[in-house]
């Protein structure tokens, strides 16, 4: 009861500051509780900010396993609304180096589980081909793209959730029609020299 007061108590606080900015004697105030009694759960500020990812991640439904191929079109459906629910928080923590911490360390944990889920699904897709393609389709229900559809493209929540499960249908269907492009590498650029000339190999 106590770990979950102390957690709440930084939600509240999070969904309108700076992560940068909490302490752990500051939490205390916020809590309610002694200094001392923080320390027994969290020794350290990245101890807590670990507790509270792992604290919000079930939240926002990033803990669930994913549904057949078939049904991963309704992800944006299942989630958008959790991520409309933690909407402030979200928005604050985004971008945040302690907080970016976090979900580099679980990346592995919760990508590669899902490139090798849905490897099974496409047999004959090269490794490069199943990562590009898994991780782009990935992205259209994660919450950095849920706030660009929010934030920066202004759609409503239907909207939103439209448009990702149209994105994540469509990149299945190029998957399983032609996934040649997956394999190229961008061009590097050519350098020019201080008179504009370009400088190419020979």
């Amino acid at each position: 009861m106590t770990r979950e007061r102390i957690l709440m108590a930084a939600k509240d606080y999070l969904e309108k500051e700076n992560i940068e900015s909490l302490t752990l004697r500051k939490i205390a105030s916020l809590s309610a509780v002694s200094p001392p009694t923080v320390y027994a759960h969290f020794a350290t500020m990245d101890e807590l900010v670990a507790a509270f990812f792992l604290w919000l991640k079930p939240r926002l439904g990033l803990d669930r396993p994913l549904p057949p191929l078939a049904e991963l079109p309704s992800m944006p459906e299942r989630l958008f609304p959790l991520y409309d629910q933690y909407g402030a928080l979200l928005r604050n923590l985004m971008n945040q180096p302690s907080w970016d911490r976090q979900r580099y360390a679980d990346r592995d944990n919760r990508l590669g589980g899902w490139i090798a889920g849905i490897g099974g699904e496409f047999p004959d897709l090269t490794p490069t081909q199943l990562r590009r393609g898994a991780l782009a389709i990935a992205s259209y229900w994660s919450p950095t793209y849920w706030r660009w559809l929010m934030d920066t493209c202004r759609f409503t929540p239907e909207e939103a959730q439209a448009v990702a499960s149209w994105g994540i249908g469509a990149l299945i269907g190029a998957l399983k029609t032609d996934p040649s492009g997956l394999d190229r590498l961008p061009v590097p650029p050519v350098a020019s020299d201080a008179s504009g000339t370009h400088q190419g190999k020979p």
